[in-house]
């Protein structure tokens, strides 16, 4: 019965990282086919860490939206080293309903609607073997 629970749970697990990964693919692939392009100014580096206390660093870029206000978005993380540095010139992607969250065109290449795909397909397969795992062990201690 312990093991039904841990492969149960891991697959609670991965399923749940199945979805985000999958709402997020589908935020980007929004915002690349359908975002409009604009020039922005990078403005500040935020940097935070990641669980295992890696470094994880998040431009912050100033651009003007069509109707001309200026919003500040921020680009995708980068580890160890942002290519980026103050007052760098940026070229990015933003939905209207949306502007604060962009897409930075030549360095968020990781925000690809490929990876996230690949990395849904792979998450679910994983939840789907727990699961059929967990059913097989619960059969088997009956």
């Amino acid at each position: 019965m312990g093991e039904f629970i841990v492969e149960a749970l891991l697959s609670a697990v991965f399923a749940g990282a199945t979805v985000a990964v999958g709402r997020d693919a589908r935020r980007v692939h929004g915002v690349r086919r359908r975002g409009i392009r604009t020039t922005g100014i990078v403005i500040d580096i935020r940097e935070t860490t990641d669980g295992d206390g890696d470094a994880q660093l998040y431009p912050q870029v100033r651009y003007t939206l069509l109707d001309g206000r200026k919003v500040t978005g921020e680009g995708g993380a980068h580890a160890v080293r942002s290519p980026l540095s103050e007052g760098d010139g940026v070229e990015l992607l933003y939905r209207p309903e949306d502007p604060e969250r962009i897409i930075l065109i030549a360095y968020d290449r990781h925000m690809n609607i490929w990876v996230y795909g690949g990395l849904s397909l792979l998450l679910g397969a994983m939840a789907l073997l727990c699961a059929l795992s967990a059913v097989v062990s619960l059969s088997q201690s009956a």
